[in-house]
């Protein structure tokens, strides 16, 4: 058993020597352990080096540790800022198709985002924005519906394919009139005379009406229902090369 005073002996020679460790490791400075810090140093130097491994390969771990997480959380900063910048070009590509499409009255026309929501059609531009009811809204010429309620900060849509009662004057480009009209999913051409010229491939364009312009593009002629002789007149299938569900953009007028 060690006496009390080699227990005092032990302890001094262990604090001194951690103190050394400490110093050698470059952990904490002692100027008045300096100099003898070095001397031991110098002399034990091999020792020491096997000893401070372990603990310099920790250190060492733990920096590199530090820098990767560090790496790690600077990715995930350039991935959100990437996925950002892919959305802005996008967009602006988008707006300049929608721009670039034909001439237009900027102070007339509004561009905003689709917003769908529970399988209805919204826009992300409201009574803020100068909507109206009654507006058109187009991506790319093509006429897709008009503005059925206004809010402050967003409209609702009514798509062609949902103008159950009221409907939109149309002819094709050879000049066939008829009435557009929607079944919910489908756009129809009705009231198309009988002996009309109407085939299949046709396009479909607005005519002039109140509050929407004449030489809107609605769709092409994609199929003729069959005739019925004891009528008057004929129904056909309106395809729209364009949906609204997939637009980034459209313009409101």
């Amino acid at each position: 058993m060690l006496n009390q005073k080699n227990k005092q002996y032990l302890f001094a020679f262990l604090a001194i020597f951690i103190l050394f460790f400490l110093q050698f490791l470059g952990f904490s400075s002692f100027p008045f352990l300096t100099d003898g810090a070095n001397l031991w140093k110098e002399k034990n130097f091999s020792f020491l080096q096997k000893i401070a491994y372990p603990f310099s390969r920790v250190a060492e771990m733990w920096n590199l540790t530090a820098r990767l997480e560090d790496l790690q959380y600077r990715y995930s900063e350039t991935a959100a800022i990437s996925i950002k910048v892919e959305a802005l070009e996008k967009e602006n590509q988008e707006l300049r198709k929608i721009l670039e499409n034909s001439d237009r009255s900027y102070q007339q026309t509004i561009i905003a985002a689709p917003v769908i929501s529970f399988a209805q059609s919204f826009v992300a531009a409201g009574s803020q924005s100068g909507v109206k009811v009654g507006s058109a809204v187009l991506y790319k010429g093509t006429l897709l519906g008009l503005i059925d309620k206004v809010e402050e900060r967003q409209s609702s849509v009514r798509l062609l394919s949902q103008f159950f009662d009221a409907g939109v004057l149309a002819e094709t480009n050879a000049g066939t009139k008829g009435l557009l009209k929607g079944n919910g999913r489908e756009i129809i051409l009705t009231e198309v005379q009988s002996e009309a010229n109407l085939e299949v491939g046709q396009l479909v364009f607005t005519t002039a009406q109140a509050n929407l312009e004449k030489g809107l593009l609605i769709g092409r002629v994609a199929r003729i229902l069959t005739e019925n002789q004891a009528l008057a007149t004929k129904t056909a299938i309106i395809e729209q090369m364009l949906s609204f569900y997939e637009t980034s953009l459209v313009e409101i007028k």
